[in-house]
């Protein structure tokens, strides 16, 4: 999960970070008095680092409903103890636009995950990338888990989901339905370890597959530390997600398509080519594609921004962003100041973070297990004060499934092609 820089509203998706607070684990206490001192720890970092810690919901329900949790202590299994400290860590933000704050089971927390990446397509929840011996495994369909039907195993774990709206916890919430020790905690499986996923493969054929979890530090180190995002194939929009911005001219379709992967520094020169290249005569539209960005430091994002404003792009139909769930953090600041500062039209998905949020996540370790809680600490207003929108919808909606992933195919861009550009 990525550090926030300084500036930055990146959300801690992708690497370990350093905790910035790190109370010394007492050795003295019992697992009844451990777990309670980390829900009492909770509250304490949102009440000192949150910038507005109860936004989303009254302080005394937050305070009543972790009291039920630790008066349940001496009943609970460590692994729902677990489950249920992760669900008070997100519960302030259920109402949205707090996607920073809560427990991500980074490395170094101790838990399993099963090495699949799985997305969820128009046609269910499908396994986009899978470890060895697993790969054959890849486009098949998740149906249940531990026989539990998968529709209900996604609502089980939404509530201990982050999140800034519905399209990022459609982002998030399959990584805690991939976390044994909280299937464990939830009463999906009996206990941490192996699980049974039914699946129906690609031929149509459903079969049940027993498969073994490995460490999250294993299953990051597999992953790359992205595994929210589409695995990248050769298909134009999901290859080169390692490069911070690029470009490539559509000939076809006179578009000039830029991709925007992250934002970090280092863009100016290629934020120059991109405005000489919108200059000539052969572009009718300007595409730009944040659909793999989720943030990073958004004091570096000028460069573009000022780009993008320019004359030769700045009009209305001649530039259109692309917006997903991921889009978030950073990257939803960069798509707000546009929204609010150009012509842009917008394509794609609901965009996964706010028009205003809170960001700067700061790690906290807690005091008894292995856990830390992430916590927004500045609020990021990029739109009118008054906006109570928690998300930005497309003005061209596109809807991806399983069969235009692997086919290659990208319906959100075609679906701009298909949208005629304004004269002039």
């Amino acid at each position: 999960m990525s550090s926030a820089s300084p500036g930055s509203s990146a959300t801690p998706l992708a690497a370990s970070v350093t905790p910035t607070l790190s109370p010394v684990p007492s050795p003295s206490l019992d697992r009844v008095a451990g777990w309670r001192a980390d829900i009492d720890a909770l509250l304490a970092a949102r009440e000192s680092l949150h910038p507005d810690p109860w936004h989303g919901m009254a302080r005394a329900d937050w305070v009543a409903a972790a009291d039920a949790v630790k008066a349940r202590i001496p009943e609970l299994t460590d692994d729902a103890a677990l489950v249920e400290l992760v669900r008070l860590a997100a519960m302030p933000g259920w109402n949205g636009r707090d996607g920073h704050t809560g427990i991500f089971l980074t490395p170094g927390s101790g838990v399993h995950a099963y090495p699949l990446r799985m997305w969820r397509f128009t046609d269910g929840l499908v396994i986009t990338a899978a470890r060895a011996p697993y790969e054959d495994l890849v486009g098949s369909r998740v149906t249940a888990i531990g026989g539990r039907p998968i529709d209900e195993v996604l609502r089980l774990v939404e509530p201990l989901s982050p999140r800034d709206n519905d399209s990022s916890l459609l982002a998030f919430a399959p990584r805690y339905a991939g976390v044994s020790e909280i299937l464990a905690g939830l009463g999906v499986i009996d206990r941490a370890g192996p699980a049974l996923f039914s699946v129906v493969g690609r031929d149509g054929k459903a079969r049940d597959v027993t498969i073994d979890p490995i460490t999250v530090d294993e299953d990051v180190a597999w992953h790359g530390g992205q595994p929210l995002r589409l695995p990248p194939t050769d298909a134009p929009w999901l290859r080169d997600q390692a490069k911070t911005l690029w470009w490539s001219y559509l000939a076809d379709h006179r578009t000039l398509f830029v991709q925007y992967n992250s934002v970090e520094s280092g863009i100016n020169g290629v934020a120059d080519e991109i405005l000489a290249r919108a200059q000539q005569d052969d572009v009718a539209r300007v595409v730009v594609d944040l659909r793999h960005n989720g943030g990073g430091d958004n004091t570096t994002m000028g460069p573009l921004e000022d780009v993008l404003r320019d004359p030769a792009i700045n009009r209305p139909g001649r530039l259109v962003v692309l917006i997903g769930r991921i889009t978030f953090s950073a990257a939803a600041n960069f798509a707000t100041d546009l929204e609010q500062s150009s012509a842009a039209t917008f394509a794609g998905e609901a965009m996964g973070g706010s028009p205003n949020l809170y960001g700067d996540a700061r790690e906290v370790a807690l005091p008894y297990g292995d856990q830390s809680v992430f916590v927004a600490t500045r609020y990021w207003q990029r739109s009118t004060p008054e906006d109570q929108r928690i998300t930005i919808e497309p003005d061209i909606a596109a809807d991806l499934s399983s069969a235009d992933y692997f086919a290659g195919h990208d319906p959100v861009l075609q679906a701009v092609f298909d949208t005629p550009v304004a004269p002039g």
